[in-house]
């Protein structure tokens, strides 16, 4: 791959400094070991860590960032995600013998109007379409061909199917048909996600979002089609991408569909400032677009010609299980607890990433996955478990409001912690809410948390 002028970085930036942190980010602190009760940030900055990139992709993504306005987090999550696309099931990871894991990734990026994050994945995901456009032009051609062949050749040809990358506007049945017929793995990419997390089970309650749990977790996705024609993929590999307003987090993410543990395995990107959406006339230099491309197709290519498992270096390997097994089991919110799991089998999926692609930025052999990386994968993790708290935040602020004002009353008057006898009392005095109708109240986890039988706490807004 050929490198741009040595790499060189603008000015007053150091070879091997990050182009998202200065001296002035070390407030930053990683949330390691829980979160502060009233989770609120504890820095109030989550700078995406650039430094898990090589230098040469911070260079393109400081010159996006210039240019065209892209916010680093926005350009730096789609590039994960479309490499993840590029490399399919082709690379994994084998932790143990019984345990092989791959790179699905299940990302949100969130925003206000107006943040150019469509336009963020569009470029990302660029090399990546226009394959799937020269592949849907070949089977275009393959069709037509077939379909002029006389009937009894018909019967000994083997019908063409389109290769794809990329769905954008897809049912449940052509989303398990596209990946069917691609095998290495399908990449999902709506760009308002909220009308895809809406339009859940609305064909077979249930289904749907079953087919996506299983699919995160890399197990086999069956479908039964009333036309009788069966599909089954076994080696599942799916990556969905998708935007989202940050106004509509909680009209999203309230409803009960999201309790079973979807939104856990949800990689949430929300950066601390916003970039601030001005014109100028700044162009991006080709070389980085012709770099960019030349560097999916490189991916693409190296998983294409051959499966590789990788394994974790035998230091790696060791600092995992120190740092999982250290890592906080005690929460006082169960969506911590929930986050924090999923997370942790990310940092797996995290290593795969970005090992490949600093073998790939530097032309080198793809290695088994080092201490370093593995210490990267690990702040990528705490980056999206700060988030996670952040969405959950605005989740959760926002669904007071949601209350009725008689349920305001009631738990305004509630004293932080209450045995169910006391808040009977208080809602008796006042008359404010039948005792039956308090009963089910109590039984909203959002606003309650059941800590002894009998006794109440209320949750922290």
């Amino acid at each position: 791959m050929a490198q741009m002028e040595n790499d060189r970085l603008p000015d007053g930036y150091q070879k091997g400094t990050s182009f998202f942190h200065s001296n002035n980010d070390n407030e930053n602190i990683h949330i390691f070991n829980g979160i502060r009760e009233d989770f609120k940030l504890v820095s109030g900055k989550n700078i995406f860590p650039g430094s898990i990139f090589p230098q040469i992709m911070q260079k393109l993504m400081r010159e996006l960032e210039t240019t065209l306005n892209f916010s680093p987090d926005y350009t730096s999550a789609s590039i994960l995600y479309a490499v993840s696309v590029s490399m399919g099931n082709r690379i994994q990871l084998k932790v143990k013998n019984s345990w092989l894991e791959k790179s699905n990734l299940y990302m949100v990026l969130v925003g206000r109007t107006g943040d150019v994050k469509s336009h963020s994945v569009s470029f990302c995901l660029n090399p990546l379409m226009k394959l799937d456009k020269e592949n849907f032009e070949q089977y275009i051609i393959k069709k037509k061909e077939f379909e002029q062949l006389p009937v009894e050749e018909k019967s000994k040809s083997t019908v063409p199917v389109l290769s794809q990358l990329l769905l954008n506007d897809f049912t449940p049945e052509a989303f398990v048909k596209a990946h069917y017929f691609n095998p290495r793995g399908i990449g999902l990419y709506t760009d308002e996600i909220a009308g895809f997390f809406n339009s859940f089970n609305q064909y077979r309650k249930g289904s749907e979002e079953e087919s996506y749990l299983s699919a995160w977790s890399g197990k086999p996705i069956i479908k039964n089609r009333i036309s009788g024609d069966e599909m089954r993929v076994d080696n599942t590999k799916v990556d969905i991408i998708g935007t989202m307003q940050e106004g509509i987090l909680s009209s999203v993410f309230q409803s009960n569909k999201m309790k079973n543990g979807f939104i856990d395995r949800l990689l949430f990107v929300l950066p601390h400032k916003y970039v601030d959406n001005k014109w100028n006339d700044l162009d991006l230099d080709e070389k980085y677009i012709e770099w960019y491309s030349e560097f999916i197709s490189k991916i693409y290519n190296l998983a294409e010609n051959s499966e590789t498992v990788l394994e974790f270096q035998p230091d790696a390997k060791e600092y995992l299980y120190r740092w999982q097994n250290s890592q906080k089991h005690d929460f006082d919110f169960e969506y911590q607890r929930g986050v924090s799991v999923k997370l942790q089998q990310y940092v797996l999926r995290f290593s795969i990433l970005i090992e490949v692609i600093h073998s790939v930025c530097n032309d080198q052999k793809l290695k088994n996955i080092s201490l370093k990386t593995l210490k990267s994968a690990i702040k990528l993790r705490d980056y999206f478990f700060e988030n996670a708290v952040r969405v959950f935040e605005i989740i959760d602020n926002t669904y007071y409001d949601s209350l009725t004002e008689i349920q305001k009353n009631v738990f305004d008057k509630l004293p932080q912690q209450f045995k169910t006898g006391e808040g009977i009392e208080i809602i008796s005095k006042e008359d404010s809410m039948k005792i039956r109708s308090f009963k089910n109240f109590l039984k909203d986890e959002k606003l309650f948390k059941k800590i002894a039988h009998g006794i109440y706490e209320k949750q922290v807004f």
